[in-house]
């Protein structure tokens, strides 16, 4: 079966499959944590209905869709502030400065949402069923190993929850969309916006020191 097919069995039979990534299901969804996260912590939504699965998420995910699914995408943000809860705790700076970075960001949940969490879709999925990402955004993972892999959620390739349904005069209108935010848009880097261009081994070593830098293990 190729591989963009990987994610039908959590969809047809979630209870059958034993790999551990299963953490929540039901008749309506499938909750799962992403054999290849790109972060700490990168979840899926998956809606096992034929129908929505089969769809393309920007155009399938309409108001119902939200309305539905709402649920399910909080319980998964609830998962990814709790994972951090209890594995991590915010470093203090030398000047015990109180920043953007301070111990509210895992201590309140909106705090937590706002700065350093994406939930959202992919404009062009590789995968071929429907999938929800909520991921946090530090992507310190081994799993992250090239520039698709980043700006696939670090440019306007990746779609938030929030904006969608999109309007539907933007439904295809960007053609070239791989291209322009996968292959040619620069990596700049998601704490503090430094510029990489293409230096994607220069980009992966200093996501590494900022996530060193803004979290250390209870």
């Amino acid at each position: 079966m190729s591989w963009r097919y990987a994610l039908k069995s959590y969809i047809t039979n979630p209870e059958t499959v034993d790999d551990g990534a299963v953490i929540f299901f039901n008749d309506e969804v499938t909750i799962i944590r992403d054999s290849f996260p790109k972060s700490e912590c990168h979840l899926l939504v998956l809606p096992r209905s034929k129908q929505l699965s089969r769809g393309h998420p920007t155009s399938t995910i309409d108001s119902k869709f939200k309305n539905n699914f709402g649920p399910y995408v909080d319980s998964a943000i609830n998962y990814v502030f709790k994972h951090f809860q209890d594995k991590f705790q915010v470093k203090k700076s030398d000047q015990d400065m109180k920043t953007e970075w301070d111990e509210s960001v895992l201590k309140n949940k909106d705090i937590f949402v706002n700065k350093f969490l994406q939930i959202g879709i992919h404009s062009v999925p590789s995968m071929a069923n429907l999938h929800i990402h909520v991921i946090s955004r530090d992507y310190h993972s081994v799993r992250l190993k090239n520039k698709k892999h980043y700006n696939s959620f670090n440019t306007e390739f990746f779609i938030d929850w929030d904006d969608l349904p999109l309007n539907k005069n933007t439904l295809g209108k960007d053609k070239d969309i791989e291209t322009k935010y996968l292959k040619n848009h620069d990596l700049v880097c998601c704490y503090c916006h430094e510029n990489f261009g293409n230096k994607f081994s220069s980009l992966k070593k200093h996501l590494e020191l900022e996530f060193n830098n803004h979290f250390e293990f209870k």
